[in-house]
């Protein structure tokens, strides 16, 4: 009986252990993607464009992979997967690029304000040194970390290949074991529904109360319990709130004013890369919730108030200091350390966006000629800068963060010492004052010296005869005393 009854709770434990087991596997909050490694075929997934199927040779790992075939520019496989704002997240995977009219092969994520992935993106996150280019028959590791938009709530991850050419094709790539991990999104929902159950369940108690246990009833009584729980409903309703704290801006409200992408630094030289705006109205503009992107990717621009005509630096990282150490103005630090993706040398473009999405101000340089305002780019170490402060760009040999760029005021000394010497041929105005004043000169310091003169003397004499005077009474009041006497 005993060795039956062992057997028993053996058997039970062991059930036991596999729920645990299988519970804190299947758990894994913060992987978020759905059928990551395609043993379920293509199940969660969608394609844009291309031939989108699955295959069990080449795999990565388990029994099946993705295939993607293309015959135009760029085609993906995506999955839209629900995020927190502000989280940091990491898209992952391997994949396969072994095809001469596939020019590269990469992992990309579009960032949603709507819970589904529809509308507009709000920006992407790629990473330009994280692609397939090269042909290599085996697996490659991909990854990508990126952080959500502030308000962001979910994210479209795509794995994504292109052509060399357009017209060239077909193109294919495998992918196998992707996942995105992060943060899942917080659901408030749950918390007020808990509510309504105490109060209903603690208002029978006070009827038992009338009894000379009265004391203990007024602690049931007094639930701040059921308080607490509605505590929690106003913070989460007052989180999406600082989403909105950036000022509701025009197009032109902020500019970029300034930007180093070429850094000085040899190799990788986004570290040290900055951006300068300008706030040129009379307002005092607050950016909570804006971005700032390039053609690759966005950020979230930190915390930051610019007061009307002020300045403000947002810098990839300190290694700004490397090159600016005396630099005393506003500045701030992106959390990935980069602008976008990394501004590209050769041409890119910075996009300036409000809370809301819209684009504030907008500029593209070199080889990418994407916006209205363009510049053909400058050299190594130097900054294209509006000249003035929101003027037209132009190339900077020595640039001047949080300054501004005034070449207007040289000139202009230049301009009035010019203009000083025009009233030399003036001189006509000489024989004319020359020949008609003389006269009233001469005649009028002649009578002014014996007037002053005059009275001058004349304040003498009374002065003199005053003390005459007195000095003669003050005898004559001595005498009289003596003669009395």
């Amino acid at each position: 009986m005993k060795a039956s009854r062992i057997a028993v709770l053996i058997a039970i434990l062991a059930v036991l252990a596999s729920l645990i087991v299988g519970t804190l596997s299947s758990a894994a909050p913060d992987e978020l993607l759905v059928n990551g490694g395609f043993e379920d075929g293509v199940a969660g997934w969608a394609s844009y464009n291309g031939v989108f199927s699955y295959m069990d040779n080449p795999v990565h790992s388990g029994n099946y992979a993705a295939t993607l075939i293309i015959n135009i520019a760029e085609s993906w496989i995506y999955q839209v997967v629900s995020v927190q704002p502000k989280g940091s997240y990491t898209f992952s995977g391997s994949a396969i690029k072994n095809n001469v009219n596939a020019g590269a092969v990469f992992l990309r994520i579009g960032w949603y304000e709507r819970d589904d992935g529809y509308g507009d993106a709000i920006c992407y996150t790629t990473n330009p040194f994280e692609q397939l280019i090269d042909n290599h028959p085996d697996y490659h590791p991909l990854t990508l970390t990126g952080t959500a938009p502030p308000y962001a709530h979910s994210a479209k991850v795509e794995c994504v290949i292109k052509l060399v050419d357009v017209p060239t094709g077909p193109a294919i790539a495998y992918f196998d074991d992707m996942s995105f991990i992060g943060p899942p999104p917080s659901m408030p929902t749950p918390i007020p529904t808990t509510t309504p159950t105490p109060t209903s369940t603690l208002t029978p108690t006070p009827t038992i109360a009338p009894t000379p246990t009265a004391s203990p009833t007024p602690t049931p009584i007094a639930t701040p319990a059921a308080s607490p729980t509605f505590t929690p409903t106003p913070t989460l309703t007052s989180t999406p709130t600082p989403t909105l704290t950036g000022t509701m801006a025009e197009e032109g409200d902020v500019l970029i004013n300034e930007v180093e992408y070429n850094p000085p630094q040899s190799g990788p030289d986004a570290d040290f890369e900055w951006v300068e705006i300008y706030n040129p109205t009379d307002n005092t503009i607050e950016l909570g919730g804006w971005t700032v992107s390039d053609n690759l990717g966005c950020d979230p621009v930190p915390s930051l108030t610019l007061p009307d005509g002020g300045f403000a630096v947002i810098a990839a990282t300190e290694g700004f200091y490397t090159n600016f150490p005396d630099f005393d103005g506003t500045i701030v630090f992106l959390q990935d350390g980069r602008i976008g993706n990394g501004l590209n040398n050769e041409g890119d473009c910075l996009i300036l966006e409000d809370s809301m999405g819209n684009v504030i101000d907008a500029f593209s340089y070199g080889s990418d000629s994407s916006q209205s305002h363009h510049h053909s780019g400058v050299g190594e170490g130097h900054s294209l800068e509006r000249s003035p402060p929101g003027g037209e760009f132009a190339d900077n040999p020595s640039p001047t963060p949080g300054q501004g760029l005034y070449p207007l005021p040289t000139p202009a000394p230049s301009a009035t010492s010019t203009l000083v010497p025009t009233p030399t041929p003036t001189p006509t105005t000489l024989p004319m004052s020359t020949a008609t004043p003389a006269p009233t000169i001469t005649s009028s310091p002649t009578p002014r010296p014996p007037n002053g003169s005059a009275s001058f003397s004349a304040v003498v004499v009374r002065a003199v005869l005053i003390v005459i005077a007195i000095a003669c009474l003050g005898i004559g009041l001595w005498l009289r005393r003596r003669s009395r006497r």
